[in-house]
This record gives structure tokens, C-alpha cells and sequence, in this order.
């Protein structure tokens, strides 16, 4: 007999009761969401990026007067994030504030979308408390999560539904405003317990915020930021890409880039470069510092520091979801700093993750190695938020059809950039080896020198001359040389040393003589006249008496 169809009991069957959601879900996407707990910080300014763009388009806030305020209390137990965005009305503050997994907010227009992110400070604070006003709204909405009652719920009541839990350890007040007019969002993170550094440490937020945070570049970078938006307001979009109509495997599914569809003329306007002000108030008396991008036009390089950037090369991709720029160096070799290493991705102007997603770009074997030579480099790719979806860790983008399109599209950069790095890294050999050349003829002309019947001054000052000179180019090459390099003009340079300790040591001789005390003559002279700058002329004679004695 046959069974009946799973479709023929459709008509019989019976929603499930209202599914219990527990406490340890919520744990799980709040205190447990993020790898870092430095990440909550950066949470709570893109939420304040998001209330200032809004703010700016309801024109309630002119454009360029966004900012966001990070406050760290005197006895750093506090630390407050305030921005002068939209606010919420105190008619839906309440439920906004406390919905888990709910957002307003549209995916594609702002950075953040999924509603979990405001609770992520409950990991590492006794109380958050949110202070938020709508202009022209009468009253002022304060929400309370009393957060150490909701950690411990969480691990205690596992079975005890989720938005109990939020009800039994949350509290709100509205009160009436002083000002209608006044528009603002404020999260306090109260009695810090086990907190990042960065809550805490003035220099580590600054450094972590200029990273992550959608800030503009530094005064000092000006010249390469016009040039950058320069370039990209001179890319146009492309035309838009035809689907293939063909059928394909889930593998071989073809990206949808009809939503990028829109009337921008260049990439610029399609993915603009949008910013706010951020910065940093701490200490007593207090001390207000601003963030900027960490990029400056000299940076360090292995063992070197302020070595300067060449150029800037700009790109963009075929299906007008990115664009994004490069900065190169002359010199090989990684830079120092992590915070500025490595090709770095942003939505909104928002970094996703640091450095290290760059690795998921190169998708065949041969271009693996273009990581190796990705901190070399300094650079970031602005992507369309309408093209990818950021995972909810914020760490990388959801693996969908427009994402992997994208990483592909980059591997032509990668390969452009490994190509050059390489390039680089062999004409800096070739110029160690030009040095070791020179050296090589040194070592032959101070030992012809030195092992004559007769010694011969003119040689000898010739031989002075050029290792000088030499010295100061192994100097130069030293910087931002790789290692294995370093170790080569170190070597090289002890040895011009020696050839010129070397040289004043000679055996005796009448020539030789001659030759020490016009060295001798000429250091004191050059000496003295400095001294004669700087010294009291009492001073000035007593140093030179004893100098002259010295070098008789």
C-alpha cells in the first residue's frame, strides 16, 4: 500500500506552540557575539555613525557637524560614548532599546542592521545605561540593564525565556527635557569589570578607534587624501553586468548585481567617502584629542622609521561594487605598525575586520603568496553596502555569490601588487650587491695601501673619502631593508669601519706620520669650531688646552 504524501497531512497539521527562546541564547549573542571586547566600542560608534547620517538627512543636523564623543572617567570605571544623532523618540526608545535581534535600521543603507550590537558592553560592565532624545521631543528616555544580574541569569536560568530575563534586570525613567531642541544618544558603560584596555587606556582607544572608526585622514595626509578622492571621483561607474542566463550549479551561482542599479555617475558618488568627527576626552584636567586615520606620508618599515610614501594608486572593479586605493613605498619590506599594514576592507567607511581578510582574496594556488607581500603595502577597499552582507561578528562578509565575485575582482590587484613588490624587493638586492661591489674594491685598495714599501697619503685620504661616502649609502639602503638584508650592511659596514681603524693604524713611518697629524690637524680644527659656538669662552679654552694635549 502506498504511504500517504507528506503533502496530503499538510492540511491537518498544527502550529507549533510559541517556542521558547532561553537565556542562553541571549548570552550567546551578546557577551559571546564577539571575539574581542574591544569590538563593543566600536559597536557603539557605528550606532553613532548610523544616528548622524540620519540626523543629517532628516536635516535636523547640517552635514559636517556630526560628532561622537568617548569619555573615560578620572578613576576609569566609566566610559561613555556620546554622539549628537537623531536621538530616539521617548514613544519608542523603550522597545527599541530593549528588543534583541530587531533593528529599524535598513541593511544596504546603514552600517549596523541586526539589533544586537547595542547590549555587547553587558560583558564587561556592572550597569549600561542608554540616555536618548529626538529633537522637539518633550522627554528624555534613560534605559538601565543592570548587567551583573544579567550575566548571572544567563548562566543560571538557562530555560527561563529570554525576554523575562531582559524584563526582570532592565529599568527605564523619562523625564522632561531642558532642551526640545536638543537631539542626542548616549551609552554609559558603568563600574567596568574585566574591560578591553581600551576602555580604559586613552592611547589604546585612540589607536583602536582611528582603525576601525569612520574618521577622516589626518591633516598631515591631505596631499594623498585629495589625490585619492581626486581619483576616485574620476572613476566611472560601469555599465551594469548582464545575468547569465544559463543554468548553474549552487557552486557556480552567478552574482545579482542589478542592486547596485542607481543614477551615479562616478564611484565616488556611488560609494562615498563619508566620515564623522571622533573624539576622545580623559584625564584631570580633561583633555580633548581627535581621531584620525592612522595613515601619515612617512611611516616605519622593519627597522627604519619616516620612510615615504611614492605614490598612490587608485582602483575599482568591473561590477562598480568597490573601489578602493594603494599606497606604495621605494624601499621593501613590511611596515611596523599594524594599524596600518595590509590592505584594509570598510562599509561605511567602518573597518571590517584588520588586515587579515585581505588573505581571502587571492582564490588559486599561484597567488597565495600575495599576503606575503600584502603588508608591504598600505591601503582600503570602500565596498557597496548594497553588495555584501558583514556577519554579525563583523569580522567578515556572509560567503554569498556578490562576496566571492568580489574577492576575485581583487585578485588582479593582488597580482599587480605582488608583481611589485617583487620588482621593489630585487632592484633593493641589486642595489646591497652594488654596495658589496664597492666594498669589494675598498678592502683591495686599503690592503694595496697599507702593505706598500712606502705609504702614500694621497691614497689613503682617497681611501677616507670613499668609505665615508660608502657608509652613508649603506646607511641609506639600511632603511626599510628586510631582515636578511639588515644583517648584509651591517656586516659590510663593520667592515668599512675596521678598513678605516685600520688605515690610522699603520705602522710607523715618516709618511704615515705626516699623513696622522694632518687628520689630526683637521679634526681639531673642525672640533674647536663648533665648541667656539656653544661654549663660554673660559670654558672654550680649558677644553681646547686639554685637546691640543691630548693630541700631540
Amino acid at each position: 500500500m502506498a504511504l500517504p504524501s507528506r503533502n496530503n497531512n499538510r492540511g491537518r497539521a498544527k502550529p507549533v506552540p510559541s517556542p521558547l527562546i532561553g537565556s542562553f541564547l541571549l548570552e550567546s549573542i551578546t557577551t559571546g557575539m564577539y571575539g574581542e571586547r574591544k569590538n563593543a566600542i566600536r559597536e557603539y560608534v557605528q550606532n553613532s555613525y548610523d544616528g548622524i547620517q540620519s540626523a543629517i538627512e532628516d536635516k535636523v543636523l547640517r552635514s559636517g557637524a556630526g560628532k561622537v564623543t568617548l569619555t573615560i572617567a578620572p578613576d576609569k570605571k566609566t566610559l561613555t560614548i556620546l554622539d549628537n544623532g537623531i536621538g530616539l523618540s521617548h514613544r519608542v526608545a523603550v522597545n527599541t532599546l530593549t528588543a534583541v535581534g530587531a533593528s529599524r535600521k535598513e541593511r544596504g543603507r546603514q552600517a549596523g542592521f541586526r539589533g544586537i550590537g547595542r547590549l555587547a558592553g553587558i560583558a564587561f560592565c556592572e550597569i549600561l545605561r542608554f540616555r536618548t532624545k529626538a529633537a522637539d521631543d518633550d522627554l528624555e528616555t534613560v534605559v538601565e540593564f543592570d548587567c551583573e544580574e544579567l550575566r548571572s541569569g544567563m548562566l543560571r536560568s538557562g530555560r527561563k525565556p529570554a525576554a523575562e530575563l531582559i524584563t526582570a534586570c532592565t529599568t527605564y525613567d523619562q523625564t522632561k527635557a531642558a532642551d526640545p531642541r536638543a537631539h542626542y544618544f548616549e551609552v554609559s558603560l558603568i563600574g567596568l569589570k574585566n574591560a578591553p584596555a581600551e576602555a580604559t587606556d586613552p592611547l589604546q582607544l585612540r589607536t583602536f578607534l582611528s582603525q576601525v572608526a569612520p574618521v577622516d585622514f589626518h591633516p598631515d595626509f591631505k596631499a594623498f587624501r585629495d589625490e585619492i578622492l581626486e581619483e576616485a571621483e574620476a572613476l566611472e561607474t560601469p555599465p551594469p553586468i548582464e545575468l547569465e542566463t544559463d543554468i548553474v550549479s549552487d557552486e557556480e551561482e552567478q552574482p545579482d548585481w542589478s542592486v547596485l542599479e542607481d543614477d551615479a555617475a562616478t564611484m565616488l558618488e556611488r560609494i562615498p567617502f563619508t566620515f564623522v568627527s571622533v573624539a576622545i576626552r580623559h584625564g584631570s584636567p580633561v583633555k580633548e584629542e581627535q581621531v584620525f586615520k592612522p595613515y601619515r606620508p612617512k611611516l616605519g618599515v622593519v627597522d627604519s622609521d619616516n620612510i615615504p610614501l611614492k605614490e598612490i594608486t587608485v582602483h575599482s572593479s568591473a561590477s562598480g561594487s568597490w573601489w578602493g586605493w594603494v599606497g606604495h613605498k621605494a624601499k621593501p619590506g613590511s611596515y611596523q605598525d599594524e594599524a596600518v599594514a595590509g590592505l584594509r576592507f570598510r562599509l561605511k567607511n567602518i573597518q571590517i575586520d584588520g588586515n587579515e581578510l585581505i588573505t581571502l582574496v587571492p582564490t588559486t594556488n599561484e597567488l597565495r603568496s600575495a599576503f606575503r607581500w600584502s603588508n608591504w603595502f598600505i591601503g582600503e577597499i570602500y565596498i557597496d553596502p548594497r553588495a555584501v552582507v558583514p556577519n554579525a561578528r563583523r569580522d567578515n562578509f556572509e560567503e554569498e555569490p556578490r562576496w566571492m565575485a568580489i574577492r576575485k575582482e581583487l585578485d588582479l590587484v593582488c597580482q599587480t601588487l605582488t608583481t611589485k613588490a617583487r620588482r621593489v624587493s630585487k632592484d633593493h638586492q641589486a642595489s646591497v650587491e652594488v654596495l658589496e661591489g664597492k666594498a669589494e674594491k675598498l678592502r683591495s685598495s686599503y690592503l694595496t695601501t697599507v702593505n706598500a714599501k712606502t705609504f702614500d697619503v694621497k691614497k689613503a685620504e682617497k681611501i677616507l673619502r670613499e668609505s665615508d661616502g660608502l657608509q652613508k649609502d649603506i646607511e641609506k639602503a639600511a632603511k626599510g631593508a628586510p631582515s636578511a638584508e639588515q644583517l648584509r650592511l651591517k656586516a659590510m659596514n663593520k667592515e668599512v669601519t675596521q678598513i678605516r681603524v685600520g688605515l690610522l693604524e699603520k705602522p710607523k713611518t715618516p709618511e704615515y706620520e705626516r699623513f696622522r697629524t694632518a687628520i689630526k690637524a683637521e679634526f681639531l680644527k673642525i672640533t674647536l669650531s663648533v665648541l667656539n659656538n656653544h661654549l663660554d669662552i673660559d670654558e672654550f679654552e680649558e677644553i681646547k688646552e686639554e685637546l691640543e694635549r691630548r693630541l700631540r
